[in-house]
């Protein structure tokens, strides 16, 4: 089937092997970026090749337009259909949505205990059980740790991966001495994995920050194509 094929051609089985075999059931992930950089792409990406392997993907979108992360699955899938010459791409769009929820929650309503009974409600009643979390547009600058605790604990009792997204701010670009960014780096002990997309004159770069408990880290070689939106291969 062509779908296993994208699955097993995907650019994400370097980002799983660079990071010792992928973030893990119970742990935080994040890709941290300015804003318009191609965070949501990539999460996007990633939630589909995690489909194209068999899991079940609830992704948690705080945008204002509940349209918003619908229209960026559809993007992306046309894009990995043409890349792939995919035929029959509405039917296969169609079958993909059956292992993915959406949850659009308001940045108002921040508190966990909330965004943690809108989760579990979901799962009860859709009886929907989620092997990965995307989670994007976090407002870790309002966050605390506490809050970032019980994501772990959240990721942990139930035994997924959280992936999220982090914006980094043009007008407070601090770095710590391990050169995480704020405010990514307030939480750096509950991320497993630490990833900074930064723009080069043709692609966006990733940087790995942080891998588990690895001391030396290798190059990430992926890129996000700015055009295509999509994550590929980088050799350069």
């Amino acid at each position: 089937m062509l779908t296993k094929d994208m699955f097993n051609k995907s650019p994400i089985r370097v980002l799983d092997k660079t990071i010792n075999g992928g973030l893990g059931k119970g742990n935080l992930g994040v890709f941290a970026a300015r804003k318009g950089v191609g965070k949501t792409a990539t999460l996007v990406h990633l939630a589909i090749d995690r489909i194209l392997g068999g899991e079940n993907i609830l992704h948690i979108s705080f945008a204002d337009d509940p349209r918003h992360i619908e229209n960026w699955y559809l993007q992306v899938f046309n894009e990995l259909a043409g890349l792939y010459h995919l035929e029959n791409k509405l039917e296969n769009y169609n079958s993909l949505r059956k292992n993915r929820l959406i949850l659009h929650l308001k940045k108002s309503a921040l508190q966990f205990t909330a965004i943690r009974s809108s989760i579990e409600q979901l799962i009860t009643h859709a009886d929907f059980i989620p092997n990965v979390i995307i989670t994007d547009g976090y407002p870790f600058a309002d966050a605390s740790t506490t809050e970032l605790q019980e994501w772990k604990n959240l990721a942990q009792q139930r035994q997924v991966e959280i992936w999220f997204s982090a914006t980094l701010h043009r007008d407070n670009m601090a770095f710590d001495e391990h050169g995480i960014p704020f405010p990514v780096n307030r939480f750096k002990d509950l991320f497993s994995v630490i990833i900074m997309m930064q723009p080069a004159p043709e692609h966006i770069d990733f940087k790995l920050l942080k891998v588990h408990d690895s001391k030396d880290l290798d190059k990430l070689r992926l890129k996000l194509d700015p055009k295509t939106l999509l994550v590929s291969n980088y050799r350069a």
